[in-house]
């Protein structure tokens, strides 16, 4: 089969490996759709690091080819999809409600649910092996497209989890630092949980569009203005939740200091060298305060329930898509998201 190969920093590139097959309890996807994620872009750039020749991707939408010993109530020729986590449904962290760090069918693991393109081949072929079928194969009903769905299995998963996780209630006041794809979907997400004011915040055009036109209610441009002063202004006093999707210092400061005290501090960027906390922000310790991170939730009850809020026309996630490419194209396809041209916001990548 055709895949998506990583060689080493920046080197990359379709070439022909051998076709995976089903062992007990696993899959086999034929791939019809999926995309390049952030994530991806670190891998190439040497900035997270996985093994050389690696499959790249993690967000699968197919059709079941294979199905290995003890995967039950599947067949093949169904459509599914599967969360760009893959929990094995049976160690203390999945039993325990935490997916993301599955253990691998003992404890816990950090970051451990995610293999796909990171512990094992990945999404961007024309076949993928899915580990635990049994916990992350989810039907796609007839009713929605591969592109509805698609942008499911990560952003929207993780975006909404950072709303989620921050325990957005109704009447919040929240504001979610960078617009890129998973912080539009931390805003799409604390709209649907009840925020009365979303406030994004960014410092690209295209962006700032693309959250005014998914239904962001303030949307603010951190080269225009003071951020903490104008979003106390707008609260009266500091948003109940702050939302970092970027994973800077920078954003993650700012994004303390915008609360108000008691406030949350929902974090899911992806952090290298030293964070550090300035006290003042948050009064020594002392201000009640909040911070939690997520990792993508994943598994099939995930997608599940995020294929439901699309089918009931709660979100309608396709505009995010603004360019799509062939997989024997995909290196171009990453040289326009990662150069952030022609106001891309995500590509859609077909075998």
């Amino acid at each position: 089969m055709r895949a998506n190969v990583f060689r080493g920093v920046n080197r990359f590139g379709i070439e022909e490996v051998e076709r995976p097959r089903a062992g007990a309890g696993e899959a086999i996807i034929r791939m019809t759709l999926t995309t390049v994620c952030g994530t991806d872009l670190h891998i190439v750039r040497g900035e997270y690091p996985v093994r050389a020749g690696l499959v790249i991707g993690h967000e699968p939408v197919g059709v079941i080819e294979e199905l290995g010993p003890g995967v039950t109530d599947y067949r093949p020729g169904q459509r599914v999809l599967v969360g760009a986590i893959t929990p094995c449904g049976q160690c203390r962290a999945c039993l325990s409600g935490h997916l993301s760090q599955c253990g691998h069918g003992a404890g816990w693991e950090a970051l451990g649910g995610w293999r796909m393109g990171n512990t094992q081949d990945g999404a961007q072929a024309e076949y993928i092996r899915i580990p635990s079928a049994q916990a992350n194969l989810a039907p796609i009903p007839d009713e929605l497209t591969d592109e509805q769905v698609v942008l499911l299995s990560d952003i929207a998963s993780t975006g909404f989890s950072g709303a989620e996780s921050g325990g957005v209630r109704i009447g919040d006041a929240v504001v979610v630092f960078a617009q890129g794809p998973i912080g539009l979907c931390a805003s799409i997400g604390a709209r649907l949980m009840g925020a009365s004011l979303v406030v994004g915040v960014d410092g690209d055009e295209s962006r700032l569009k693309m959250a005014q036109r998914m239904g962001v209610d303030v949307v603010l441009d951190y080269r225009q203005q003071d951020i903490v002063a104008e979003v106390k202004r707008l609260t009266g006093g500091g948003a109940d939740v702050a939302i970092e999707a970027l994973g800077t210092q920078q954003t993650f400061e700012s994004a303390l200091r915008c609360l108000r005290p008691a406030g949350t501090l929902s974090s899911l960027g992806v952090y290298a060298g030293k964070l550090q906390l300035p006290y003042d922000a948050f009064s020594a310790g002392l201000g009640d305060h909040r911070v939690v991170t997520t990792l993508c939730p994943g598994g099939k009850e995930r997608m599940r329930r995020l294929m439901d809020v699309v089918l009931r026309k709660r979100v309608d996630l396709s505009p995010l898509i603004t360019h799509r490419f062939k997989l024997a194209d995909i290196q171009e396809a990453y040289a326009l998201f990662g150069e952030r041209r022609d106001g891309v916001f995500k590509v859609a990548i077909q075998p």
